[in-house]
């Protein structure tokens, strides 16, 4: 169960990050932008090299950059899916 919890976490943390960056107007034109052809494309790999920033770079992790930071959606969403399985557990032994 918690490996299937992790892997829910992993998607919508993936959703809604991805959704955040594109929106955002301070950061856009993340996975969603105009090629060398000069045509709107979806380009995962910009999105994915945004994900793993905070593996590489310190700066990611200071207050003002935990927006863009991919870990701590991942571990908010996967804090949440916990507990509700919690409260779900509660409620079904009462």
């Amino acid at each position: 169960m918690k490996l299937y919890n992790l892997f829910l976490a992993f998607v919508i943390s993936t959703i809604i990050f991805g959704i955040y960056v594109e929106l955002n107007p301070k950061i856009t034109n993340i996975w969603y932008r105009i090629n060398s052809e000069g045509v709107k494309t979806i380009q995962i790999y910009n999105l994915l090299y945004l994900m793993s920033g905070p593996l590489n770079y310190l700066f990611y992790w200071s207050p003002n950059y935990l927006d863009i930071n991919y870990f701590i959606y991942l571990i908010i969403t996967y804090t949440i899916i916990e507990l509700i399985n919690v409260k779900r557990k509660t409620y079904a032994n009462k």
